[in-house]
């Protein structure tokens, strides 16, 4: 009945509705076109990362094999570790992608949860204390007195700190301090990760978030990096409605800053 009384206004309520169905179907057009994009860009990176590592391992198990009458104890042990390494990043760098493509797919949901953060803050720094002896480096602290607590996915936010603390340590030299700093503002917390390593130039400054984009192929210790930490650390932070940034001096060292909402 109200069609026929008002035919102009319904003729303009369903033009708005298909107006709508239409900006939603271009949105999420281009949000699957993206995400194609992007797996795309994924799959032909690990292809082109693996190759070397994988390509090591079966030449050194075809020589061994073929040689292995002849192999001392020591030469048996480097070809062994050489495989070892090999693997090691092949397998890191299918759990990082693994982790990226997964937080990147349009059908993620953070589980969210009021948790301590002060507390989850305090395990993740012991742990990175006993890594970070290991190159000698000290971890200066300043955690408020108080705890902090967030609604966050801790699991999630884990994984983002443990991105930065990876990155301060790779890069540090030894003797040197990394500064870990907590500021609780009126909207935010902010976890500042600072420290005494290579840096990064101003022209690379602003790319590091990138997906696989790198400053430094190998760090000190030789470890390989493919760029993906940062993307991932960026990633996890922004869909909990916060922000990550750097600033950096070359020789003088990198400090990081994630900033997460209280509500």
């Amino acid at each position: 009945m109200k069609k026929e009384e008002n035919p102009d206004k319904y003729t303009q309520e369903l033009e708005e509705k298909i107006f709508d169905l239409s900006l939603r179907l271009k949105s999420m057009t281009n949000e699957f076109n993206n995400a194609v994009e992007s797996n795309s860009k994924i799959i032909s990176k690990l292809n082109h990362n693996l190759k070397n590592p994988v390509g090591v391992i079966f030449s050194f198990s075809e020589m061994m094999l073929e040689d292995i009458d002849d192999y001392s104890t020591e030469k048996l042990r480097k070809h062994v570790q050489i495989i070892k390494n090999s693997a090691s990043f092949s397998l890191a760098l299918l759990d990082t992608i693994s982790k990226y493509s997964r937080v990147k797919s349009p059908n993620f949901v953070l589980k969210s949860q009021r948790i301590n953060y002060t507390e989850l803050l305090s395990v993740l720094i012991n742990e990175f204390k006993s890594e970070s002896s290991k190159k000698n480096i000290d971890v200066s602290v300043k955690l408020s007195e108080n705890d902090i607590f967030l609604t966050v996915d801790g699991p999630e936010i884990s994984q983002a700190l443990n991105v930065i603390l990876n990155n301060a340590l790779r890069y540090s030299n030894e003797n040197s301090t990394i500064t870990i700093t907590v500021t609780e503002l009126k909207n935010t917390i902010e976890t500042t990760i600072t420290d005494q390593g290579i840096g990064i130039s101003e022209t690379d400054l602003p790319n590091i978030f990138e997906e696989f984009y790198v400053v430094n192929t190998y760090s000190a210790d030789k470890q390989k990096c493919v760029g993906l930490g940062l993307a991932l650390a960026k990633r996890i932070v922004e869909l909990h409605n916060g922000k990550i940034s750097a600033i950096s001096t070359l020789e003088k060292g990198t400090s990081f800053k994630i900033s997460l909402p209280k509500a």
